[in-house]
């Protein structure tokens, strides 16, 4: 054979070449190339898809970080509102004792205050009774000398002189 021979031949069935065969091939083998940059096609748009969502991903994994680190520093805010708070409640829990212990006072006052006046009230009629017994005293008293100047007088002349009895 010769070498123009050998060129024809086709390697897989050792056999010459014709041309329906050639063709059939050479369409064949277009239509593996078209299927092959269809494949191409079809993965270099899922390439630039996956592209997107790592980039949506990275994205996604910075805003969780800057989210995080919003959170602790909120949970730092927080923490020291708390110890604020906390703070504050224990200053007004001994207000509220104080305000309770003045209350209690406050009403201890009221009551010696109201018993004192009741005192007071019960002295000034006590004081309003021995005035009136004494002016009442008195008033007899006055009574009894002008009813024994009376009696002396009764009996006595009414010019002056008693008149000598004969």
């Amino acid at each position: 054979m010769s070498q123009v021979d050998e060129q024809n031949l086709n390697p897989a069935t050792g056999r010459e070449w014709d041309v329906d065969s050639l063709l059939r091939r050479v369409v064949e083998l277009q239509e593996q190339l078209l299927q092959a940059q269809e494949k191409s096609v079809v993965l270099s748009a899922q390439a630039r898809e996956l592209d997107r969502v790592a980039r949506d991903a990275d994205d996604l994994k910075a805003e969780l970080t800057a989210q995080g680190l919003l959170l602790s520093d909120k949970s730092r805010e927080n923490k020291h509102l708390h110890q604020e708070l906390s703070r504050v409640t224990t200053v007004l829990d001994v207000k509220l004792n104080e305000v309770e212990e003045l209350r209690a006072g406050y009403t201890e006052i009221q009551a010696q205050l109201k018993m004192r006046e009741q005192e007071r009230d019960l002295l000034a009629l006590m004081l309003n009774e021995a005035e009136n017994a004494a002016k009442r005293a008195e008033a007899d008293a006055i009574a009894a000398m002008e009813q024994d100047a009376r009696n002396k007088n009764a009996g006595a002349w009414p010019f002056g002189k008693n008149p000598k009895k004969t």
